[in-house]
């Protein structure tokens, strides 16, 4: 047991009042190097408040003010996750806070990939395709319609979510104990990893000027590399920003500003195209 002040589980009551923390705070308050961390430390005050101590309370808020970034929406399914396995850490359970850690940022990306194509793909067009009709002759039926409807399919998806991800999260409580949860664990940080690298084969973009003779012709150095490693210069600029991070201690900002300062220091010597 953390010697927390209650042994009493959340009540609907304080599951609401954390729902919907999370739902009006995202975007509110954040950063390029936290982007929407705070709404996650805002969204879980209460559950601390309601277990701990101020100190332990202010301990447990700064271990979520990490990076974390998805859609808010369908995101809510690893907010109720989150929020039924800190309870059960809060109430003595074998939850450890890597295990919480790795389930919220390896979800992030698949439930921002879904959001981002259902909400904006689906539920905005189909619902402004029948607030055009409506507003046929200049009406404001339309209008009002789309407002209350919109919010009100939204808000649904994302209450629904958070009880089904809390109810998640305390279901699989008896599969997160021993070797399953380590098994568990390195699941989801390989899900993490290979979500990162598959971003970053596809957004990372580095094309080098340099050419080398050939017999009697010049040869792009960048064509000789994508024939024998494609995305080589990718992997080894991602790997080389992580060994600084995680090494050196270099903050995301630093990272950024040397970043800059490297391609406009090689783009100005040509070996940048």
């Amino acid at each position: 047991m953390n010697n927390v002040k209650t042994t009493e589980r959340l009540t609907r009551k304080e599951r609401s009042l954390i729902w919907r923390r999370f739902y009006n705070s995202y975007g509110v308050a954040g950063g390029y190097d936290v982007l929407s961390a705070p709404n996650f430390v805002w969204g879980l005050e209460p559950l601390f408040e309601k277990y701990y101590d101020n100190d332990k309370k202010c301990e447990e808020l700064l271990k979520h003010y990490e990076f974390f970034n998805t859609e808010n929406i369908f995101g809510s399914l690893i907010y109720g996750i989150v929020t039924a396995m800190e309870e059960q850490k809060a109430l003595g359970n074998n939850i450890d806070d890597e295990m919480i850690r790795s389930t919220k940022l390896s979800l992030m990306g698949p439930m921002a990939g879904i959001g981002d194509a259902l909400n904006p793909g689906l539920i905005i067009p189909l619902l402004l395709s029948i607030a055009i009709t409506l507003s046929n002759g200049g009406s404001l039926l339309g209008v009002v319609f789309y407002a209350v409807a919109y919010n009100a399919v939204v808000i649904t998806i994302s209450k629904l979510l958070f009880e089904n991800g809390y109810r998640l999260g305390m279901d699989a409580i008896s599969t997160l104990i021993g070797e399953k949860a380590t098994r568990i664990k390195d699941s989801l940080m390989l899900l993490g990893t290979v979500i990162m690298g598959g971003i970053s084969a596809n957004y990372i973009s580095i094309n080098l000027g340099v050419r080398v003779p050939s017999g009697n012709d010049l040869v792009s150095l960048q064509s000789i590399l994508d024939g024998v490693f494609p995305k080589l210069l990718p992997l080894l600029l991602v790997l080389g920003c992580w060994q600084l991070m995680s090494r050196k201690n270099i903050s995301v900002v630093k990272m950024i500003f040397i970043l800059m300062i490297g391609v406009f220091v090689l783009a100005l010597c040509g070996i940048l195209g």
